[in-house]
């Protein structure tokens, strides 16, 4: 965990409102802001953001938080993730001073980004000016890519020109090496000199999922001179680019995916922009190498379900085996489609348009299904034992390798629904189905399970109707009145409260106390690192501060949180004397307690109930 001092650091260096806003339409509703939630289908507005506090809420989502719980939502992040993301926009390092970069060098990132985004305007500027990209003009055309979407994806050109970049980056701070470092030029081993890695073609920009352009696609233009060059050049990899850890167009739909959580990928930049263009806009593609672990890893952040479709020829085919195992391990809800005539989807969708292609989506198999089509197929699974055999051995191997170790025991659950389901498929006995499975584990490598670092945690569950009564007016009492806190602390302890929920709570509170942290709602929030514990928090902060103003309109007497305080720790003390009763009474039922103590001990329950009941000890005489 970071020291509390980066967290405030950021927290206090990031406005909740302005970073919302960035994202969402908010306008102000008296002490608020409110914009319509991204994470149901919102008609009106029901995302609220509180600046006093420093803080946003969705009452029908039932979610909530400060700056570092709305990124990790947004993002599917962890708070370590939200934290470095803040930092980086709020201009804060979190490592070592002394590991700083130079600004303007080959290692600053923030250079670097700079150099993506100036250069990314340089291949648009051309594009859309330059009498020499009229050939390029005239390709996106033919494939009927329209201005509007050479504008939302960025399109640009690199005219075939040896050192057209390098020659442009001269009066900028972007250096020879600078350009090399985001893998915008080469260097020859023969002669050392600086070279344009783009040159002569279309340039497709790439960016993270924060928008930032960080690497480039380029395609050669049809009818090249050079008929060696490859049809494709993709950005090496670089401080800012990893093409595992990244999916083409993934800022551009993210927003859009966070109610559906479904994702459709393809293989090809121009078949992500002619999806787009037709419509279907929650498409992405990878960029220059085949679906991986690291981005299914990526995937499960934005998606719970997965559109895969394949090129409708042989070599689309080939990669289904690789990624079945993939999705396998990963434990998500892998679709197939597989194309007409084969087609790619740009082919598809300038032949039939978008609703084909969202009609094909819909009756898009789940992939152990297409993996028992495709296995199966012009098989007789009656007559021709052999070939029905050996396709059951290939289908069981893929799924065999693909589960990891921790969920393939034939006796787990979804092995066995797994299982079951081949064995109706192969209309075979499910035991002898499980035999053959276990077999196969013994001989085959399983891949490890898709780690899901980027999820937030989620080991304990932190709910508001956990609370009881005094638990919950505890918790009111610590956010809204700070100062309260030391007494509270003082005379309440963990062992008076009955839930888990409210333990954590005191205790946080007691942690921050003794080392000296402030206690203030906004301080105390970002200390939380559990999305789910700063949700609870902000519901009761802002209940408490609603039903002031309620009483407030009404003109009601707002009772006075120091003798609220005294009421909750004598309520909590009547409970702790309840208790003690109850285990005194239970002990003497059971002859617990030895005889010469029966007495004293029946004395103690009597003074017990007196307390609780309010009742003065009797006095002598």
């Amino acid at each position: 965990m970071l020291h509390e001092g980066a967290k405030e650091q950021v927290r206090s260096r990031t406005d909740i409102v302005e970073l919302i806003g960035r994202h969402l339409d908010l306008r102000r509703q008296g002490r608020i802001y409110v914009g319509r939630c991204p994470w149901h289908d919102d008609r009106r507005p029901s995302l609220q953001v509180n600046p006093d506090r420093q803080t946003w809420k969705c009452w029908v989502c039932d979610i909530g938080g400060d700056v570092f719980s709305f990124v990790m939502k947004r993002e599917g992040c962890d708070f370590a993730e939200a934290l470095r993301l803040l930092a980086e926009r709020a201009g804060i390092s979190l490592a070592p001073a002394a590991k700083k970069a130079a600004p303007g060098s080959p290692d600053d990132k923030a250079t670097l980004y700079q150099c993506c985004e100036w250069a990314a305007r340089q291949f648009q500027s051309y594009l859309r000016e330059a009498d020499g990209a009229q050939a390029a003009r005239a390709y996106l055309a033919e494939r009927t890519i329209s201005p509007a979407s050479v504008e939302r994806f960025q399109i640009g050109f690199s005219p075939n020109d040896w050192t057209w970049l390098l020659d442009r980056a001269r009066n900028t701070p972007y250096s020879a090496k600078v350009l090399e470092a985001v893998g915008l030029v080469g260097q020859s081993d023969r002669t050392g000199n600086y070279y344009d890695r783009f040159r002569g073609r279309v340039i497709f920009p790439i960016r993270d999922t924060q928008g930032r352009t960080i690497a480039f696609g380029g395609r050669i233009l049809p009818g090249s001179s050079d008929v060696s060059a490859a049809k494709y050049v993709n950005s090496p990899e670089t401080r800012l680019y990893s093409k595992s850890d990244t999916l083409y167009a993934l800022d551009l739909v993210r927003d859009r995916i966070s109610k559906s959580r479904a994702l459709t990928v393809v293989e090809g930049y121009t078949d992500v922009i002619l999806c787009h263009q037709h419509g279907v806009e929650d498409v992405v593609a990878c960029c220059g190498t085949a679906l991986g672990e690291r981005h299914i890893r990526l995937l499960k952040r934005f998606a719970d379900t997965v559109y895969l479709v394949l090129d409708g020829d042989a070599a689309g085919q080939a990669r289904t085996n690789d990624i079945l195992e993939l999705f396998v391990a990963a434990q998500m809800d892998l679709r197939i489609l597989t194309l007409p005539e084969e087609l790619d989807p740009a082919e598809f969708m300038e032949a039939y348009g978008g609703e084909a292609f969202r009609a094909l989506l819909s009756g898009a198999v789940d992939a152990l299904e297409h993996k028992i089509r495709t296995a199966t197929r012009g098989i007789d699974l009656v007559r021709d034992t052999h070939r029905a055999n050996v396709a059951l051995e290939e289908i069981l191997t893929t799924i065999a390798r693909g589960m990891p170790a921790d969920a393939a025991d034939p006796s787990g659950l979804r092995a066995k629904q797994i299982l079951a389901r081949v064995a109706r498929q192969f209309a075979l006995d499910e035991g002898d189905v499980r035999g053959r499975f276990q077999a196969l584990r013994r001989t085959v490598k399983s891949r490890p399970p898709v780690p899901e670092d980027a999820a937030p945690p989620t080991e304990r569950t932190y709910r508001l109707d956990d609370l009881a009564p005094a638990e919950c007016e505890l918790v009111r009492l610590l956010a809204a009145y700070p100062e309260l806190a030391p007494t509270a602390l003082a005379e309440i302890s963990e062992a008076d409260l009955a839930s888990e929920t409210a333990k954590v709570v005191l205790a946080l509170y007691r942690q921050l106390e003794e080392n000296g942290h402030s206690l203030d709602f906004v301080s105390v929030l970002t200390a939380v690192e559990a999305p789910e514990l700063k949700n609870l928090l902000v519901a009761i902060d802002e209940d408490e501060a609603r039903r002031s103003e309620r009483q407030a309109r009404r003109g009601e007497a707002i009772a006075d949180p120091a003798t609220r305080l005294r009421e909750t720790i004598g309520c909590f003390r009547r409970l702790h004397l309840e208790r003690e009763r109850r285990q005194l009474e239970h002990a003497l039922a059971a002859n617990l307690i030895p005889k010469e103590q029966e007495v004293d001990v029946f004395d103690q329950i009597v003074r017990a109930k007196r307390q609780q009941q309010g009742i003065s000890a009797p006095t002598d005489g």
